[in-house]
């Protein structure tokens, strides 16, 4: 018997609906998925419980034996106070651990499993990241079965005993008084199997290739997933199919660094444009602008050039561009315009190389 509280994992009240489980379940599920955290072992672990959690609340069998013992199995050694017999000593573990408080599981509907997530990974250009793009994708799954609708068996008035458990729904694993009881894999556990299902040869669902378009937000980063609910795998037995998630490499332009949502890029100028200013044309991702250089402009300096950068998902605003400067030195080759240098070093120039002595600002 897990230690959670189920309704605290999946935070919904105790009086919850089944559709507020599922709602709660499929929000957390989405977040947690070992998929989407790859190498988070505290996402993994968390998606584990709130998959626990689901399993008990999702039954309503398993939902009523825990809100009435704490435990969606029944009542057991487990439900008596402290999980202690008398003498205190603790034997919560010990049936289970020999095999003697195994409790069969109880023969009935097979429970419904949620088909497994697709991962595609798609590649898009920088206009498109910057626009945003329908996308075309054509994906290989699977859908569930019309004849047997999930459940890969002939479903008219044909199924026979489980020859796999003898009807019991379980089977007995492991050696001697270490045995363990689990749900039949062949019957689901309900004890009783039909023959195959022709459609699907037993499967339960289908292959399909699917052709799905989605839309691709303004804005998006390099690495960010897109998620499309239902295209995923088809679930088994009426489980919902699971999801398609998108992850988007953007290409780069050459033109520009990005960092979130602004813009970064080397803007050239001249010796005279940085000296005495000037207007001059910067490109941005969309079209052309004009800034304006203020003079003496030394080369690193950056102009921040407002809403010119990508757009930011789910607004209507944008980052911004900077332009970091670099001044280019003309290299002179003609007499006449070293002539003109010199006598521009011998009125403006100063030395600009003056360092003062070591602690000759530090005060007495």
């Amino acid at each position: 018997m897990s230690s959670q509280d189920f309704y605290n994992t999946l935070g919904v009240p105790r009086n919850a609906t089944e559709e507020d489980i599922k709602k709660a379940y499929r929000k957390l599920a989405r977040k947690y998925h070992p998929d989407l955290n790859p190498g988070n072992a505290t996402a993994e672990a968390k998606f584990k419980e709130i998959t626990e959690a689901h399993e008990a609340l999702s039954d309503a069998e398993k939902r009523q034996n825990y809100d009435a013992y704490g435990d969606p199995n029944g009542p057991s050694m487990h439900g008596m106070p402290g999980g202690q017999h008398g003498g205190g000593f603790d034997f919560s573990n010990f049936g289970d651990f020999f095999g003697f408080g195994q409790r069969s599981q109880r023969k009935g509907r097979p429970a419904s499993k949620r088909g497994e997530d697709i991962l595609r990974t798609v590649r898009i250009s920088f206009k498109d990241a910057f626009y945003g793009v329908k996308l075309p994708i054509q994906i290989h799954r699977t859908e569930t079965c019309r004849g047997c609708k999930g459940s890969g068996e002939v479903s008219v008035g044909s199924k026979k005993s489980c020859p796999t458990c003898n009807g019991s729904g379980t089977i007995e694993q492991g050696l001697s008084f270490f045995k363990s009881r689990h749900q039949c894999p062949d019957c689901v556990g309900t004890g009783r199997k039909g023959p195959p299902c022709p459609d699907c040869q037993g499967r339960g669902r289908n292959p399909v290739h699917d052709a799905v378009t989605v839309a691709i937000p303004a804005g998006i980063e390099d690495g960010k997933k897109v998620r499309v609910g239902g295209k995923g795998e088809a679930g088994l037995r009426g489980g919902e199919s699971g999801d398609l998630f998108l992850s988007i490499q953007v290409n780069k332009d050459p033109r520009f660094e990005r960092k979130g949502a602004n813009l970064y890029l080397q803007l050239p100028i001249s010796f005279s444009e940085a000296a005495l200013g000037a207007k001059v044309d910067v490109p941005t991702p969309s079209a052309q602008t004009t800034i304006r250089i203020p003079p003496g402009t030394q080369s690193g300096s950056k102009l921040r050039i407002k809403n010119q950068g990508m757009p930011i998902p789910k607004t209507d605003q944008r980052g911004d561009l900077f332009a970091e400067i670099q001044v280019v030195t003309p290299v002179i080759q003609d007499e006449r315009s070293k002539e003109l240098l010199r006598e521009l070093a011998e009125i403006n120039d100063q030395n600009i190389r003056v360092m003062e002595p070591a602690g000759q600002n530090n005060k007495e």
